[in-house]
């Protein structure tokens, strides 16, 4: 009986390995190979780090991936183009809005298309996509509207304790009118012939 050598049988494992591994990815959908799909391009002005392979999702589905990323100048500033890979049945209407999201704890960065209504675009066109904000932006803006409403308030405080006799006049006024309005009311209440009787004098 022949007997295979300890080499023959480390090269066999390593083939069955591979050809498990091989197996596992095809059915996890992650290899596009044998899969018919078109592509969109999409503009921005900044990608926040977004890399070729990154996911694309339409709706929340993943539908494709980023193919290719060229950036290009203009007169007037510079833009970047995404290349997308979209699943032949992902159909992006006219109205779509994508952008760069952010996905988990790690910071993975995604193009979400949100298409709902609309015509169907021709494969290759090109969308503008939305202008992408980081968390940093969105920190600075609070930052300023807190710096805002600080300096109102502060002007807001300097205005009252500017006019303080004036506003107390005011109030006790209001109080005066108040409850003179109160006890003419309740004279009426007690006493309806007085809207009968003419004033002397009129």
């Amino acid at each position: 009986m022949k007997k295979y050598g300890s080499e023959f049988k480390v090269g066999l494992f390593i083939i069955l390995c591979v050809i498990g591994l091989l197996i596992i990815t095809f059915q996890t959908g992650k290899v596009n190979i044998k899969k018919e799909g078109y592509n969109l391009y999409v503009t921005f002005d900044e990608i926040a780090g977004l890399t070729k392979k990154a996911p694309v999702m339409l709706n929340g589905f993943e539908v494709g991936k980023v193919e290719d990323i060229q950036v290009f100048d203009t007169d007037n500033n510079t833009k970047i183009t995404l290349k997308l890979w979209l699943d032949k049945k992902a159909r992006v209407r006219d109205n779509a809005e994508v952008s760069i999201k952010t996905m988990g704890l790690m910071g993975e960065k995604y193009i979400q298309i949100a298409s709902h209504s609309g015509n169907f675009i021709k494969p290759g066109s090109t969308i503008a996509g939305k202008p992408y904000m980081d968390l940093d932006s969105v920190m600075d803006q609070t930052k300023i509207l807190a710096e805002e409403a600080e300096k109102l308030s502060a002007n807001l405080n300097n205005t009252v304790e500017g006019n303080k006799d004036q506003i107390a006049s005011i109030i006790k006024n209001l109080e005066e009118t108040s409850k003179n309005v109160e006890e003419l009311t309740a004279d009426l209440k007690a006493h309806p012939w007085k809207l009968l009787v003419k004033p002397k004098g009129k």
